[in-house]
């Protein structure tokens, strides 16, 4: 008689990502390679045996409830895994140009995973402009986005000239984790074990907090738990209204759509933040936020109604030691925070400003382990219950924006270069737009994915954000000499 598999206890933060699927908006982390020349499809699929499924464990596993009906979720090996099932070829339609490559990924985006199956998909699309494409599709319940960025660098080598495939020996040297907060992350763990048992009451009470805002500090003060500054942190999260109406908002449907903006000098993003005392990332969010300002502006909506407010995936992975065993594992270590983009201010470098400002408020707060912490509750709460703070957590914002840094130099997949990579989160509850921003080889470039029935232009928004950056970029000329 066989022995039945290993099982693996699901942590509760994995489980809340699994359960957060809808009919509108499937948890799953999509992303893209690109490549110039053409990639053979057996070399494809091996590299995605030996360095995928033979390297990482989890992509050999599905999940499975033990005892049933006890909601303990397990991953367990699939005994009847076979790579076939999960890395499949597809040739891209005429006219086989860039626009017909994001429509026929908007369509795989909508399509949602076999649950008796490991939860993963991986398709190369030839026929893309000379070349072909590589569209990976990892749920994320299996891990975090800046684990699965690894996870597909993984794939891939230095040099041109490297054996292929190479049955993985560990994983490949990742890229630093995006550090959007820096050091949140020594405050935070410190805030980790004292709001636990504070967040399990507040949501467990029926989020009580929604018809009764003095809840959750009323609690803090009666249980002691909590410090004042963690208890008025979580009483803001509980009790924050939803984002203002605006045109980036409404019924979702059933289509996804996506885009990619040229690729920006990622040394030009550098000198505008050398001439404003910015980060990267403070520039980038800034160009951002002028873009949605300008769609916000062509649709109609009063830019002077009110800042809209942003999801954005905040790092808990350690960044001392970019070897470091936990810079590789797979789960969910990361967390959330509200960022509100300045959309109703005109001016560039006051935009801008106001960007570094909200963003070097957050650097210093415990929020995100707070939310982190909320997320770890969630994944315990029964179906309804869990539904209905998923929907009050994800009405609090209008978009899902993430910034990932990629490697610096060029990569080669199966000996062929990697012209460029783009990559989405998900986004949950009824939010209709996720913006990805990622560097790769000294450029920078922007995808969006949108709700059809909620954004039918998002072309407009990659024109706004080209249009913001040249604002920017102004700010790092020189200054012209006078008696030059």
């Amino acid at each position: 008689m066989s022995q039945p598999s290993r099982r693996e206890l699901m942590s509760n933060v994995d489980k809340a990502w699994l359960r957060m699927d809808s009919p509108t908006n499937l948890m799953i982390i999509n992303g893209v390679l690109l490549f110039d020349e053409v990639v053979a499809f057996e070399h494809f699929k091996a590299v995605c045996e030996h360095r995928l499924a033979g390297a990482y464990a989890r992509f050999r596993q599905r999940i499975v409830e033990a005892p049933a009906g006890t909601g303990r979720l397990h991953w367990e090996v699939d005994p009847h895994f076979d790579i076939r099932s999960h890395v499949r070829r597809i040739a891209l339609p005429a006219p086989g140009d860039t626009a017909t490559l994001q429509t026929l990924i908007g369509t795989l985006m909508s399509e949602a995973l076999d649950a008796n199956k490991p939860l993963w998909q991986f398709y190369l699309i030839e026929n893309v402009n000379g070349g072909c494409a590589a569209f990976a599709r990892f749920h994320h319940c299996i891990a975090d986005g800046i684990a699965l960025v690894n996870v597909l660098l993984s794939l891939t080598d230095g040099q041109p000239d490297a054996p292929v495939p190479q049955p993985a020996q560990g994983k490949a040297a990742a890229p630093k984790p995006f550090d959007l907060f820096g050091s949140v992350r020594s405050m935070a763990h410190k805030a980790q074990t004292v709001t636990a048992n504070l967040l399990k009451a507040v949501v467990y009470e029926g989020l009580q907090t929604i018809e009764h805002p003095a809840h959750a500090l009323e609690l803090a003060k009666v249980t002691g738990l909590v410090g004042a500054t963690g208890a008025a942190i979580l009483a803001k999260l509980l009790v924050m209204p939803p984002d203002r109406p605006s045109v980036l908002k409404g019924p979702l449907g059933a289509t996804k759509r996506v885009v990619w903006s040229d690729p920006l000098d990622l040394n030009q993003v550098k000198a505008i933040g050398r001439a404003t005392g910015a980060t990267v990332n403070d520039v980038l969010v800034a160009a951002m936020a002028g873009a949605l300002r300008s769609y916000l502006l062509g649709r109609g909506d009063p830019v002077d109604s009110g800042e809209l407010r942003a999801m954005v995936p905040v790092n808990l992975r350690p960044l001392h030691d970019p070897t470091d065993s936990q810079a590789h594992e797979l789960g969910n270590r990361f967390s959330l925070v509200y960022l509100a983009l300045p959309v109703s201010i005109a001016d560039a470098r006051a935009r801008l400003l106001d960007v570094k400002r909200r963003m070097d408020i957050l650097k210093s707060s415990p929020e995100p382990m707070l939310v982190y912490q909320i997320l770890n509750v969630l994944g315990m709460l029964p179906g309804e219950l869990a539904e209905r703070a998923v929907r009050m957590f994800a009405a609090k914002a209008s978009a899902v924006l993430t910034n990932v840094p990629g490697p610096r130099q060029m990569l080669y997949f199966a000996g062929k270069p990697l012209r460029g990579i783009h990559v989405w989160v998900p986004q949950s509850g009824q939010i209709g737009l996720g913006i990805s921003i990622i560097s790769y080889a000294g450029e920078v470039t922007v995808g969006l994915v949108v709700d059809d029935a909620v954004v039918q232009n998002p072309e407009a928004i990659i024109s706004g954000f080209h249009a913001a950056f040249v604002e920017l970029t102004h700010l790092a000329a020189p200054t012209p000499n006078p008696s030059g």
